[in-house]
């Protein structure tokens, strides 16, 4: 981007810290849903999704490293 002057200006970054923050908030955002879901299948459901229960302790890493990513 360049100022009227012709100077370019560097493009605005998130501090480390806030972008450590947001990642941490999205992977528990993630994990909670997923801790959630089971327990409404389990509660719905009577049974509990045992096939799921590595997927919901997983997949909230993935999200947080996939936005973590989108910033990097």
């Amino acid at each position: 981007m360049e100022t009227p002057s012709g100077k370019e200006v560097p493009a605005k970054r998130m501090s480390p810290r806030m972008l450590n923050v947001l990642t941490a908030l999205i992977g528990l955002a993630t994990l909670v849903l997923g801790v959630g879901w089971l327990i409404y299948t389990w509660i719905v459901h009577l049974e509990i999704p045992y096939f799921a229960i590595p997927l919901v302790l997983t997949v909230p890493v993935i999200v947080a490293v996939a936005f973590r990513n989108c910033w990097d």
